[in-house]
């Protein structure tokens, strides 16, 4: 399936697009709330400053896919694997759980109540990403010192806020 299929169907009333193999796909700019992608393959495709509020993308593959201001508030991406550039995207409320985030770029992301329990943070880039009230209960340790924690939970369960640790 190309993009321009997947767009005409999305405006005619499909969500489904479970599994498609959107490779190279250029999405940028397009409205796709509430769409099904789970277990899709979206390699190497432009999704800047696409709308996915409510999207379900569990499972969903993401390598060096062009991710940046793109809108992801409470979309389900468990499971994903998403190498990739997010840089300035909103994943507030967003479901990550066991995703896979190696060498992501999350600069300046807006991560506010979303939920990365048990994901791969190795190598992922946070650097002026907001984290408050996130959950990393059980991540691997990434490397998160230039990220705004506010009432975040730590892999290991404590709590950070304001450069303080709470047990």
């Amino acid at each position: 399936m190309d993009a321009e299929e997947l767009l005409r169907r999305y405006a005619a009333g499909d969500r489904d697009f479970t599994g498609v193999d959107l490779i190279n796909a250029n999405l940028s700019r397009t409205d796709l709330r509430g769409i099904n992608l789970s277990r899709a393959y979206l390699d190497g495709a432009n999704l800047m400053d696409a709308n996915l509020c409510g999207a379900c993308l569990a499972g969903t593959h993401f390598e060096d896919t062009e991710m940046i201001n793109t809108d992801f508030r409470q979309a389900n991406l468990s499971g994903s694997h998403l190498s990739a550039n997010l840089s300035g995207a909103n994943l507030s409320g967003a479901d990550l759980n066991r995703a896979d985030l190696y060498s992501a770029s999350l600069e300046n992301a807006l991560l506010i109540d979303t939920d990365l329990s048990y994901t791969k943070l190795e190598a992922a880039i946070f650097d002026g990403a907001n984290l408050s009230y996130a959950n990393l209960t059980g991540s691997t340790d990434g490397n998160v010192n230039d990220a705004i924690l506010y009432h975040t939970i730590m892999p290991d369960g404590s709590i950070v806020s304001n450069d303080h640790r709470y047990k």
